[in-house]
């Protein structure tokens, strides 16, 4: 009975593929008939500029806003960015409304889809996102009012095409579906899911109160808490309240694409006094899941008093990343702690209320209808308390699952109704020096970034910019009570006290998310640092060279080696091995350089063992599903395990006491026997980028069968979770090491001639599959080629794909 339950739903799984692969061959032929491609010449009168605007697209497609104003410039880019981008940034507004179900069928692509839009809505993120607009300075409200006309200007033509994706929409809705105007609460969403991925941890704190469940809070802190960190001490409190929820529905009911949390990022910045040029020299590569097309879009917005190039995301104003012909400025992701759970306690005498320090007091109460394209409405009552909303009314009830003594209410600073994060990322791009940029910063709320920064003058900064809460007691790694105020947020830290840097001595500032503070620094930020090893060696290149050119920040960025390999190899290395072939493996990794090359075997061999150790170890003490929670090998944490708790390395399903050697040893012929089965037996032909491919995935279109190769982009990649060059392994799946999440931009900024920067990103500007430009960066950015973003007006004609004028109604 199982076999034919799992034979009718892989063929309900072929046939809803098949539909679909109809559905979009139709939908192209009938994009390409249509000649949809946008045009990169022409004219258009617009309402809401000021003056002309010129939009010239250099020979990389990358458009030159040449405008009168700021304002006008921004309407340019909300043009351009529809233009190339528009079904990228309608998905992206619909995330943030929790209305994607509306126009996607559950049917056709999951019914994950809904559980998303239940999570949105209950964070209730679009309308704190509109209710943010209040909060923005006037100034900023223009540029953002401007960038949503010049989105409508693009989107508001009667003939339009929308590319094939929305056209496949439009078949599915039965020809109905109109994108909706361009609101500016819908730039303001782009940077609450930035905020609510980067600094998001209140899954995180899901995830402890699981495995305490299994292992205790002192295996907890062992797995987790770094070693002489403070933790909250009041987890059997929580427990007691807590011990008849479902903790883990609720995880999985909110693990979706809107919850996911995947960070790292590299940048540094040197002096002068490191470089040829005499002058600073700032790289910068943030790291965010791959995708097609890229989160990312170059551009250069010019006009009186700016000139700012660099990358943009497409639904916001800002060039989030780049210089500006004075300043420049890179980022990486801090993991703030600035979201914790609470644990309320409902009136035991009307469960419409619940307790807080000053009595019962009523739930607020909203309710929410989600649309669902071929099916029925679901509606959900949320709930929110003093904290913030109650998550456990994101997820799909089931009678007698979750008591009604107590519920969860998620606080957060990306929920702030007052937050005016948008215009302090907006006016980074504007300022001229240190004080207008840390004035600038002093806006951001969430989500906190370490910021590196450099000037023509010569100076370079760090600073980490955020509200950074200030807890009562307690650190917020656990979810606590909430009906006392002894775990309440007292504040933030203020501005001043924040992590910064200024023209340190030895001239180099680096991060790589690893920790920012030393021990001693008085206000607490996170427990979730990322593994040092990236920072570590960025460090190790940049200070062996006395002066550095620009080539040796393309070779920083290029980095290959892995130096988590130094750590872990001895302890792999140190048993015999048990057979010829684990004999090859030794050897093999013995003399390996370290570097995680795709024509190689070791950096396979290397990865598939520390993954089948963690595996293994974690899987028997944790179970199959909170092991899966922590996929992705951690050296460190397998490092103490062998060193401190070798008793995990028994398997207890085996009468035989295994020892860690033991462990190691059936990791490793594990590891050797999922290669065979899919590289053959010959070692030595065995190649890291056969199963490392870098996956820019199509998010609508991957999962089709006769459609992913057409629609997403992989190719062999080198590098790794560890290298600068990082292209980070999945480790789930039938595809393990498929690199999922890397680096989506590289900038690189030469404060002695600033046209002389460079850019790179992975695919195009163009978001069109039919497009030339959808992956004219692609062949450049495997060997680490870059383009420049400079020229005057007519050296950028001599060489331009095509020039736009927008211009007033009048003219």
């Amino acid at each position: 009975m199982r076999i034919l339950i799992r034979l009718a739903r892989g063929l309900a799984r072929f046939l809803a593929g098949a539909v679909l692969a109809v559905l979009v061959f139709l939908a192209g032929c009938y994009f390409q008939v249509s000649g949809a491609l946008p045009p990169y010449n022409g004219h258009l009168a617009a309402a809401g500029l000021r003056a002309p605007v010129e939009v010239v697209r250099d020979r990389n497609a990358v458009p030159h806003i040449i405008a009168g104003s700021i304002e006008d410039a921004a309407f340019g880019l909300g043009y351009v960015h529809a233009q190339d981008r528009f079904w990228q940034m309608e998905l992206m507004r619909r995330l943030g409304q929790g209305r994607l179900a509306e126009v996607l069928p559950p049917r056709l692509v999951g019914e994950g889809i809904v559980d998303t839009d239940r999570t949105m809505r209950g964070l209730g993120l679009y309308r704190r996102a509109s209710e943010s607009l209040n909060a923005l300075s006037p100034a900023m409200r223009s540029i953002i009012d401007a960038y949503a006309a010049g989105v409508n200007a693009w989107i508001g033509d009667e003939d339009q095409q929308f590319g094939l994706e929305l056209t496949l929409i439009k078949m599915l809705s039965g020809g109905s579906y109109r994108p909706e105007p361009w609101r500016p609460a819908d730039s303001l969403v782009w940077a609450k899911l930035m905020a609510l991925g980067l600094d998001g941890n209140w899954r995180a704190e899901l995830l402890r109160l699981r495995l305490a469940r299994k292992i205790g809070p002192d295996g907890v802190k062992f797995l987790i808490e770094p070693s002489g960190d403070n933790r909250d001490a009041t987890l059997s409190m929580v427990n007691e309240a807590l011990k008849d929820i479902d903790l883990d529905r609720l995880y999985r009911g909110t693990d979706n694409l809107a919850t996911r949390k995947r960070e790292a990022s590299n940048e540094w910045v040197l002096s002068g006094a490191r470089t040829v040029a005499g002058k600073p020299l700032l790289a910068n590569d943030p790291h965010l899941g791959l995708s097609f097309p890229g989160t990312w879009y170059l551009a250069r917005l010019v006009g009186p008093g700016f000139d700012i190039r660099g990358a943009t995301a497409p639904g916001s104003p800002a060039v989030v990343l780049g210089h500006n012909g004075t300043i420049g400025w890179g980022f990486t992701t801090t993991n703030l702690d600035s979201q914790d759970l609470f644990v309320e306690r409902v009136d035991a005498t009307d469960p419409n209320r619940y307790i807080t320090p000053d009595g019962p007091r009523p739930f607020t109460v909203r309710e929410e209808t989600i649309a669902v394209r071929w099916g029925n409405p679901v509606t959900m009552r949320v709930r929110e308390t003093r904290h913030g909303p109650v998550i456990d009314d994101f997820v799909t009830r089931t009678d007698g699952l979750t008591p009604a003594g107590h519920v969860l209410a998620l606080q957060a600073t990306a929920l702030d109704a007052a937050d005016t994060s948008a215009e302090g990322f907006g006016r980074l791009g504007l300022a001229q020096n240190w004080e207008d940029f840390q004035a600038a910063a002093r806006r951001i709320i969430s989500p906190m970034q370490n910021m590196v920064y450099a000037d023509t003058a010569g100076n370079i900064g760090f600073l980490s910019p955020a509200r950074v809460p200030i807890r009562r007691k307690g650190d917020g790694s656990m979810p606590v009570p909430g009906w006392t105020s002894e775990y309440d947020w007292a504040g933030f830290v203020p501005f001043e006290e924040l992590p910064r840097a200024w023209n340190p001595a030895g001239g180099l500032l680096v991060n790589a998310n690893a920790r920012v503070v030393p021990d001693d620094y008085r206000h607490f930020i996170s427990r979730d640092w990322a593994e040092p090893y990236r920072q570590r060696r960025a460090n190790q290149l940049l200070r062996e060279v006395e002066r550095h050119p620009v080539y040796g920040m393309i070779a920083a960025q290029a980095d290959n080696r892995t130096l988590d390999a130094d750590d872990m190899l001895p302890a792999l290395l140190k048993g015999a091995p048990r057979n010829p072939r684990a004999a090859k493996a030794h050897a093999l990794l013995s003399g390996w350089n370290r570097f995680m090359l795709a024509n190689r075997p070791e950096p396979l061999i290397y990865t598939a063992w520390t993954w089948e150790l963690q595996r293994g170890i974690l899987g028997d003490e944790l179970g199959d599903e909170l092991r899966s929670s922590m996929a992705v090998p951690n050296v460190p944490l397998l490092l103490r395990i062998l060193a401190e708790q070798p008793t995990w390395c028994d398997d207890g399903g085996t009468k035989a006491i295994e020892s860690c050697e033991d462990a190691i040893a059936q990791a490793l012929d594990r590891a050797l026997a999922w290669i065979s089965r899919r590289q053959g037996n010959d070692i030595d032909g065995w190649q890291w980028g056969r199963e490392h491919q870098a996956a820019h995935r199509h998010p609508l279109f991957d999962t089709v069968p006769l459609l992913r190769d057409i629609a997403s982009v992989r190719f062999p990649s080198d590098g790794g979770g560890q290298t600068l060059n990082r292209a980070q392994p999945n480790f789930v799946g039938n595809a393990p090491f498929e690199a999922v999440h890397g680096a989506g931009y590289r900038g690189i900024y030469d404060f002695s001639d600033l046209d002389n920067s460079r850019f790179a990103m992975p695919l195009g500007q163009s978001g069109n599959l039919l497009s030339p430009w959808a992956t004219n960066f692609l062949a450049r950015w495997k060997n680490f080629g870059y383009v420049e973003i400079a020229g005057t007006r007519a050296e950028l004609g001599r060489s331009a794909v095509g020039t736009i004028l927008l211009s007033p109604p009048s003219h």
